[in-house]
């Protein structure tokens, strides 16, 4: 059965640069695991990959996706403003106050569901590390987890989400608000299920 949509062609794999994107993501990585500050690597791998013989860098710069980037940076300069602003220190506050504290799983799964939602699951997970920076080793394993799969939600949960609906349509395939919660909101309250009763049965994080 024949997936390509009627009046588009599959686009011509350059597999050279294809294997040299997978070597730079293998270094990537392997330099994380170092001391190196991870700037530093990934500036470090950018430059290598410019320096190339088949491909100009005129034409590798001009393929990045500047409104994107543009878009990111945006997100977390509107996020360190909002810190600014003390609101987010008087919410944290009111939810002390009351023992609401995200250093349990009670608390942190409807929070990290409501803020990636909201604002979206990278900035959330910024915004709380900025409020609370002691944060258990648990509860940081715990919010890692639930704010990449509430980022699942909804269409506007995760920038992940945009980018995939505009690549869509760029070729022809809508993908709508709604068509995304469909298959959105039951997957992600299966995935927080699980992932609430295992970190709950490890003992990784109290409810």
């Amino acid at each position: 059965m024949d997936a390509a949509i009627p009046g588009t062609e599959a686009p011509a794999i350059d597999r050279f640069q294809l294997a040299k994107g997978l070597a730079a993501i293998v270094m990537l990585v392997a330099l994380f695991l170092t001391p190196l500050p991870r700037e530093l690597s990934a500036l470090a791998v950018a430059g290598l990959l410019l320096m190339s013989r088949r491909l100009s860098s005129r034409t590798m710069i001009g393929s990045v996706d500047w409104q994107l980037l543009l878009l990111f940076a945006c997100l977390f300069g509107i996020t360190a403003a909002f810190v600014k602003t003390g609101l987010s220190q008087d919410g944290l506050d009111w939810l002390a106050a009351r023992g609401l504290l995200p250093d349990r799983l009670s608390v942190l799964t409807p929070l990290t569901l409501a803020a990636s939602n909201s604002i979206g699951n990278v900035p959330a997970v910024i915004l709380l590390i900025k409020l609370v920076p002691d944060l258990s080793n648990g509860a940081l394993t715990a919010l890692a987890l639930l704010s990449t799969f509430a980022g699942n939600l909804l269409l506007t949960g995760s920038l992940c989400n945009i980018i995939v609906a505009e690549r869509a349509a760029m070729s022809g395939v809508t993908l709508s608000f709604v068509d995304f919660a469909r298959s959105g909101i039951p997957m992600t309250l299966a995935t927080f299920a699980a992932t609430v009763g295992w970190l709950w049965a490890i003992g990784l994080l109290p409810f």
